[in-house]
C-alpha cells in the first residue's frame, strides 16, 4: 500500500462481535492486563520466499515499504534477517521489549510454529505467561494484535501490514523483527 493511502485506515472500524471477541480474549487469556502482540512467519513457505531476497537488493519486496519508508529506518535494503528472523533474534527482539516495557503477557499470531516453549524457557526469569488461539478466522487474530499494548511483526507480511496501519492511526508502538531496538 502506499504511504499516501495508509491513513485511510482511519476510516476502518472493527465490527461489534470481532470487538466482543477481542474483549472476551483479552479477559480469559490477560485477566484484561497488558500484552505485547507478536506475528511470527516462520513456516518452509516463507522460508524460500526470502531465500534469495538479499540478491535484490531492494527496499520494496511485498509488503517492506512499510518499514523501510519511516524516516527511522537506517537498513539498505530487506535483509534475510528481516524477511526471515532467526528464532535467537526473535527471541532477542522480544526479552528487549519485555524488560523496556515491563508487560509479561505476549500473544503469538502465526499460521505454524508459536515458540511458545522457546519464549517461555527465554524469559523464564521475566515470567512470562504466552498464549496462542490459533483462531479459524484470521482477523482475529489482527485484532488481537492491533489492540496489544505493543506489537512486533514481519516487515515484509502483508499480515503484519494490516495490524500496523490499524496501530499507526492511533499512535499504538510496534517494532519489526531484524530492526534493532
Amino acid at each position: 500500500m502506499l504511504p499516501e493511502h495508509r491513513q485511510l485506515q482511519k476510516y476502518m472500524d472493527w465490527s461489534e462481535q470481532i470487538m466482543n471477541e477481542v474483549r472476551q480474549h483479552q479477559k480469559t487469556l490477560f485477566n484484561n492486563e497488558p500484552y505485547i502482540g507478536i506475528h511470527l512467519r516462520n513456516d518452509v513457505d516463507w522460508l524460500r520466499a526470502c531465500a534469495d531476497v538479499e540478491s535484490l537488493k531492494t527496499r520494496s519486496y511485498m509488503a517492506s515499504p512499510q518499514c523501510f519508508d519511516q524516516s527511522s529506518s537506517t537498513h539498505a535494503y530487506v535483509t534475510h534477517k528481516i524477511c526471515y528472523p532467526s528464532d535467537d533474534e526473535i527471541l532477542r527482539l522480544l526479552k528487549n521489549i519485555v524488560l523496556r516495557t515491563r508487560i509479561h503477557n505476549i500473544y503469538v499470531a502465526t499460521d505454524k510454529r508459536p515458540m511458545i516453549k522457546e519464549i517461555e524457557e527465554h524469559l523464564a526469569a521475566q515470567r512470562v505467561q504466552v498464549k496462542h488461539l490459533d483462531p479459524w478466522l484470521p482477523v482475529m487474530d489482527i485484532a488481537m494484535l492491533a489492540h496489544a499494548n505493543y506489537f512486533i511483526g514481519n516487515c515484509v507480511s502483508s499480515f503484519t501490514s494490516a495490524v500496523k496501519r490499524a496501530r499507526d492511526v492511533h499512535n499504538l508502538p510496534s517494532a519489526f523483527w531484524g530492526f534493532s531496538e
